[in-house]
């Protein structure tokens, strides 16, 4: 009885304000209520009754978790070795020595998209033009200097993708499409070489695989950072992955122009 009647005599607290807090969106509740013992008995405190922003520092550590899991769990879907071409394994910032202005702009371009990358603030690099100019080059050298710098990226030419798409389907298959379309759409980075030379059979229209694929892509990456690299003119890559793909791709994308020599012939 006596519990019963000490506890009737809590002081309640009095709420003083209500707000929507701005970090954890909660409704907080401003209260003011004497502390009940100790020393300072009687004294008059504040509380902020509602407010999760305590708990975020543990829910935002949890979710790195999280992501760095399933990241090491999907990540060996992708040999960077075994999918680039050899001859770009050993591509840099540094050793890309641009022959015409139009190319040093262009490499001046993704070395500042590398400098003041912020993963929290998705923009995409659609770089058009003629075959040997370095679109290639820059920018998986763009990814790998992003991996130095603790970044999660990805180099994929897309009939690659496509192709790694397609092998999940095998019976034997230790990954699923699932595994491989997560892990894609989570990178901070994603390069998606030579879009336009992967195959379409325009004859499925609105049923094609390769388009359907494509958008699951594209749009999953909604947000993040996405090289794109292309040989085609804006109007042939638009007829190649459909209109539907070709707006997403353009969405918040700088197109940079890479025109000039082949220089992979230099040599010839």
């Amino acid at each position: 009885m006596k519990a019963i009647q000490e506890f009737s005599a809590m002081p309640k607290p009095v709420i003083l304000n209500t707000y929507e807090c701005e970090d954890c969106l909660e409704q907080v509740k401003v209260a003011e209520m004497p502390i009940a013992g100790g020393p300072d008995k009687g004294k008059i405190e504040r509380f902020y009754l509602g407010c999760k922003c305590g708990d975020l520092p543990l829910a935002e550590r949890a979710l790195k978790n999280d992501k760095k899991a399933r990241m090491n769990r999907t990540k060996d879907i992708f040999d960077q070795n075994s999918l680039v071409n050899k001859s770009l394994l050993k591509a840099t910032l540094e050793n890309y020595i641009p022959p015409t202005q139009e190319l040093h702009e262009a490499k001046g371009t993704i070395t500042n998209f590398v400098n003041e990358f912020n993963p929290k603030d998705g923009k995409n690099l659609l770089l058009v033009g003629s075959y040997g100019t370095g679109k290639s080059h820059l920018s998986y050298a763009a990814a790998k200097r992003l991996i130095e710098k603790g970044h999660s990226a990805l180099f994929l030419s897309v009939p690659k993708l496509l192709t790694k798409i397609k092998e999940t389907y095998n019976a034997g298959s230790k990954f699923s499409e699932n595994d491989l379309l997560e892990f894609v759409a989570m990178v901070d980075l994603l390069v998606l070489d030579d879009l336009g030379a992967e195959y379409t059979n325009a004859k499925n229209g609105p049923d094609n695989w390769t388009w359907t694929k494509l958008f699951e892509v594209i749009d999953s990456r909604a947000g993040k950072h996405t090289i794109y690299t292309t040989n085609l003119s804006s109007t042939d890559l638009e007829s190649k992955v459909n209109a539907r793909n070709f707006s997403r791709i353009m969405d918040d994308t700088e197109v940079i122009q890479m025109n000039g020599k082949d220089y992979r012939k230099k040599t010839f």
